[in-house]
């Protein structure tokens, strides 16, 4: 029987053929690149969905990995997009209007205008001023006949301290503001704490503040909430010595939380690092070998302006990597490995072993680079080339695509099957 908490496993069996045929990619490729694995991560959103209860809907947060997006179409129930990149990729992709939820903290009047005319009716407010912003474009649009008798749904976003969303008081301001509107109704809240957790402990301890906050605005009279969109940032356990219980006990009490608000509640649980996260690997090449005072340094194509990861700035903490060695000598050596940028930050990792046999030409994968890795680091290094992306599927025939509005740069992200 199957770990349902495989999604959590940095170095998945399913890469297993994939990291076998490697040489064969790098051959018709280059390198550097990513590879994202769409049967794993679609096997990763039926396990949480397991974990979670099978009623729960899922809304996978594209801006984990914006290139998973159509395979999240076919089996999430809703994709939830906070940028108009992200909008115009779901536009590009073809996915319907009615299966995203737009939320984020920018809207410009453009951006609602393209959400409406994508048939996007679910939104997620972070203010009182977007909640009046929403109105005014519906009105507008219901006035001219583009909007039709279509119900606008929104969701209030409640914060917890932070930058993000409301408190209690905004919250009731909002309620106000839409009960004047015939365009718009609040159907609902969402509440998202934070991001990489793995402490239980201080989950529960936002989850109940949630809880309390959720009471108070339930007893409005008319407030009409009957769905809560709800992602507990659950992280995922990237680097070597990291304990994968700790990530568990986060997701079962996120699960414990959820199941009580199934009794009441439509849940949408937002989802994103924990089910990419394990999804993608980056893969390049060593171009050069130095050796310091008895240790190795491996320098390879690419570096930290291609890839990063969440807690692992200049590579204290050493993520799990594989060498591709053409002349294994079966013994292990301790190394560093470095990027290309000529920058006293560019480092990968400050300690990993690998074999000893490793030599200029040898290839390096990354794994747990499926999530943020690529789209957080600071691509816009415009002296170096950007890497391909190439998104792997088993069960498909190579497809090509040619999506130019992912941060503002101009590189051709490929589609390949198992012909690796």
């Amino acid at each position: 029987m199957e770990d349902k908490y495989a999604f959590l496993d940095p170095m998945d069996k399913e890469w297993k053929d994939a990291a076998d045929r490697m040489r064969k990619t790098e051959q018709e490729w280059g390198v550097p690149f990513y590879i994202f694995h769409e049967n794993l991560f679609v096997r990763n959103l039926a396990l949480l969905r397991e974990c979670l209860g099978r009623d729960v809907s899922i809304a996978y947060a594209m801006k984990a990995n914006p290139w998973l997006a159509p395979a999240a179409s076919e089996v999430a129930d809703y994709i939830e997009v906070s940028t108009d990149g992200e909008l115009q990729m779901c536009r590009a992709y073809g996915i319907p209007g009615s299966r995203i939820v737009l939320d984020g903290v920018l809207r410009t009047e453009d951006m609602l205008r393209d959400a409406f005319d994508m048939g996007v009716r679910r939104f997620g407010v972070d203010s009182s001023e977007q909640a009046r912003q929403i109105i005014e474009q519906c009105d507008e649009l219901r006035g001219v006949g583009k909007l039709g008798e279509d119900s606008v749904k929104l969701l209030l976003r409640l914060g917890n301290g932070g930058r993000f969303g409301m408190d209690q008081e905004e919250a009731e301001q909002c309620f106000h503001i839409c009960d004047k509107s015939s365009s718009v109704r609040i159907v609902g809240l969402h509440y998202y704490p934070g991001t990489q957790r793995n402490e239980a402990g201080k989950l529960k301890r936002d989850l109940e503040y949630f809880q309390q906050s959720l009471e108070v605005l339930c007893e409005l009279s008319g407030s009409g909430i009957s769905e809560i969109q709800i992602g507990c940032g659950i992280g995922f356990p990237y680097f070597v010595g990291a304990k994968k219980e700790e990530y568990v006990a986060a997701v079962d009490e996120a699960a414990w939380f959820v199941k009580g608000l199934r009794k009441r509640f439509k849940v949408i649980y937002e989802a994103g690092r924990c089910v990419a996260a394990s999804a993608g690997i980056y893969v390049t090449k060593v171009f050069q070998i130095k050796e310091r005072k008895g240790k190795k340094i491996l320098f390879c194509l690419g570096g930290t302006n291609h890839l990063q990861y969440s807690g692992g700035m200049l590579g204290i903490r050493t993520p799990y990597i594989k060498d591709i060695c053409r002349a294994p000598s079966g013994r292990t050596a301790d190394c560093m490995i470095c990027g290309a940028l000529c920058s006293e930050a560019d480092v990968l990792a400050c300690r990993v072993v690998v074999d000893e046999g490793v030599q200029r030409g040898d290839l390096l994968i990354f794994y747990g680079a499926g999530a943020y890795n690529a789209t957080e680091a600071p691509n816009l290094f415009l002296t170096m080339e950007m890497p391909s992306v190439l998104v792997y599927n088993k069960m498909d025939s190579v497809h090509l695509q040619d999506i130019r509005c992912v941060r503002g740069h101009s590189s051709t992200y490929r589609f390949l099957d198992d012909r690796m």
